[in-house]
C-alpha cells in the first residue's frame, strides 16, 4: 500500500496497520480521478469489517460488517470474488486471483 492509501485507511476507516488481518490488491481498477488510468482496489479485513478502498485525486472507501458477507463465494468462470448478500457496496464483484480470493473468504469466515 502507498502512504496515501494507508492514510485514507487510518483517517476515514479509523484503522491502523496493526488492526488489519488481511490486505489484498485486487485486479479491479476503479475511477478515482486520474486522467489516463484507474486506481487499484484494495480489499482489507479486520476482526469485524471488510473494507474496500482506492485513492488518487478522489477517494473511495466502503466498509461492511463481516457478518453481512457470509454467503460470499468465488466464481472461477469470471475470476471474481462475489460478496453476498451485501447489496450496499458499490463494488460487490471484484476480480482477483483464486488464491487471493481464498484468503479473503477465509478472513470473512465463509469457508
Amino acid at each position: 500500500m502507498t502512504e496515501l492509501e494507508k492514510r485514507l485507511l487510518a483517517t476515514e476507516g479509523g484503522i491502523g496497520p496493526d488492526d488489519l488481518r488481511l490486505c489484498v490488491l485486487s485486479r479491479l481498477r476503479v475511477d478515482t480521478g486520474r486522467w489516463w488510468r484507474r486506481s487499484p482496489l484494495w480489499v482489507c479485513a479486520t476482526e469485524s469489517h471488510l473494507i474496500l478502498l482506492a485513492v488518487s485525486r478522489r477517494k473511495y472507501i466502503e466498509q461492511v460488517a463481516l457478518a453481512d458477507c457470509q454467503a460470499s463465494r468465488y466464481c472461477a468462470e469470471s475470476g471474481e470474488l462475489i460478496l453476498e448478500p451485501v447489496e450496499t457496496l458499490r463494488f460487490n464483484r471484484i476480480r482477483m486471483t483464486p488464491s487471493d480470493a481464498l484468503d479473503v473468504l477465509r478472513a470473512i469466515g465463509s469457508i
